[in-house]
């Protein structure tokens, strides 16, 4: 009896000191548990010195600063700007030139260098929207060349092929390359639609959201977006307490559907909008960062830079980062990159 009593409490022993040794190894029990896997890329680590950094759910957010070209003969006058492959696109006029002309420009990066600048067309007095679908860079301006801002005739989508920008016959609507590819989401009055868009042809597809749908729940647009998990509308609205607050809506591109509404900064501290893969991030005044997971809408926090880099632009860019355009004074800007 005695024996069989000992043997009962050896075999307690020895199973209790199994649990605690699974705990411990991240198997379960009162040990520490596994850290979850990100759904964020890994990040290599990079000599370029950081700018600015924070801490995301125990993770390093690392912001870098573009070399190589200051902009200070050449302004960066640009309300958006886009990036394809390993090109950025913007607007920018010489700081000599009193007509203010702004001219399409791209510039190269690598790594966090920037060279080869160019300027692409100069021909409008003044531009803007700016996209990329599936490499074809389009911006807006009046068609063929004009000299006065009292020019009253309509203005056009025009793309470049390459050594020109060419004139479509795409004009009073708004074009949204769903990440950037081929596939669209445009407008047609109030409403928004799907289509293809090749070399400035665009072919029709189906409504998916009625400009009804959007007034149930209101928004001053300021900037679009759109991805293979919806259509994002950014820009200000009022919240439950009646202050404008700047604001990041998704739509479903199947029917249209209200899916998540971001709620950020108010509005006279606002800076900018940017969603990525699994990210949206809304800046304020302050050098400070709104971030919210974008699948479950939930706000991560509200993070400042130290030091303080107060933002202008934000643009999306590959692989869960986001381009910053900082404007220091009339003549002079910058360009870091976030890494999410």
């Amino acid at each position: 009896m005695k024996k069989n009593w000992k043997a009962a409490l050896l075999a307690g022993l020895s199973l209790s000191l199994c649990l605690s040794l699974a705990g411990c190894l991240g198997g379960g029990g009162g040990g520490t548990p596994a850290k979850p896997k990100s759904d964020l890329p890994e990040r290599k680590k990079i000599s370029t010195s950081v700018a600015s950094s924070f801490k995301v759910d125990d993770r390093t957010v690392n912001i870098y600063e573009y070399t190589g070209l200051t902009f200070r003969d050449q302004t960066l006058w640009t309300e958006t700007l886009a990036v394809d492959g390993d090109r950025i696109y913007f607007f920018g006029f010489d700081n000599k030139d009193k007509t203010y002309r702004t001219k399409l420009r791209s510039v190269r990066y690598q790594d966090e260098k920037l060279s080869d600048l160019k300027v692409l067309d100069e021909r409008a007095l003044w531009r803007h929207r700016l996209v990329v679908s599936n490499g074809t860079v389009y911006d807006w301006h009046k068609k063929g060349d004009y000299t006065t801002t009292r020019d009253k005739s309509p203005e056009f989508w025009h793309y470049y092929d390459g050594k020109a920008m060419v004139a479509t016959n795409l004009t009073g609507m708004s074009l949204i390359p769903i990440d950037q590819g081929k596939d669209v989401v445009y407008t047609q009055g109030d409403n928004y639609w799907i289509g293809t868009l090749d070399k400035g042809n665009l072919t029709q597809g189906k409504q998916f959201l009625s400009g009804e749908e959007i007034r149930k729940a209101p928004i001053n647009f300021k900037k679009r977006w759109a991805d293979k998990d919806g259509l994002y509308l950014m820009g200000y609205t009022k919240n439950d307490k009646g202050e404008e607050c700047n604001v990041v809506r998704q739509f479903s591109l199947e029917n249209g559907q209200l899916l998540q509404s971001f709620e950020g900064p108010p509005t006279k501290e606002g800076r900018g909008y940017a969603v990525t893969e699994h990210r949206v991030v809304m800046g304020q005044e302050g050098g400070i960062y709104w971030i919210y997971n974008k699948k479950e809408g939930k706000l991560l926090g509200k993070f400042k830079t130290e030091p303080k880099l107060t933002m202008e632009i934000l643009t999306p860019m590959k692989n869960d980062s986001i381009l910053i355009y900082r404007r220091i004074n009339r003549s002079e800007a910058k360009l870091y990159r976030m890494d999410l």
